[in-house]
């Protein structure tokens, strides 16, 4: 299936940008891989740049500090390239090697969601655009990923909740439509 790992940049700091539609488990996954990422060696440092909603902010400051990974979030900031700069900088200032972005989820996919995405992507320069899928809604997923993937371009996905009812259906659909792989699988609510 085409190679499944992070990609690190050779320069040292490698950013990964994490996308998704709410409700996906995305801020959860993005403390679930900077937790992985840490007990394989890396120096993770999170950024929420979610404007939209304040506590997905506030949950992963939350999860940050209780898996003692830095955590950089600005709830007053309207703007999510002024905090995705921030944050880089933060990051690199503090000698991190991997930048984990939580992107603003939406309901369904707009326009105004890609562009703002497509936006920040200028600012952080993402080596990994991964695609959060919850594996319970089937496969709607495969829509949601073709979206993705024609729009901002996809270097893989992470499937969550495949402890749930859902079958590995979509994960397949998935790979078999993008060739993209999928890097990793999340279960549980839990951090670890």
């Amino acid at each position: 299936t085409g190679d499944n790992k992070i990609e690190f940049n050779s320069s040292g700091f490698t950013t990964i940008m994490l996308y998704g539609l709410q409700g996906a488990g995305k801020t959860t996954t993005a403390a679930k891989l900077a937790l992985h990422l840490r007990k394989n060696g890396k120096k993770p440092f999170l950024v929420s740049v979610d404007t939209h909603r304040p506590a997905a902010q506030k949950q992963l400051e939350v999860l940050a500090k209780s898996i003692d990974v830095p955590i950089y979030i600005d709830p007053e900031e309207k703007d999510a390239r002024i905090i995705a700069q921030a944050g880089l900088e933060k990051a690199k200032y503090l000698m991190r090697d991997v930048l984990i972005v939580d992107t603003a989820g939406r309901m369904t996919i707009d326009s105004e969601l890609m562009d703002e995405l497509k936006d920040l992507a200028e600012v952080v320069k993402p080596d990994e655009k991964l695609l959060i899928v919850d594996a319970m809604i089937g496969q709607e997923a495969v829509n949601v990923a073709r979206s993705f993937e024609e729009e901002i371009g996809l270097d893989g996905f992470i499937m969550t909740k495949l402890d749930g009812d859902a079958r590995g259906g979509a994960a397949l659909s998935i790979y078999k439509m993008t060739q993209k792989p999928i890097k990793y699988v999340a279960t549980g609510e839990r951090v670890d």
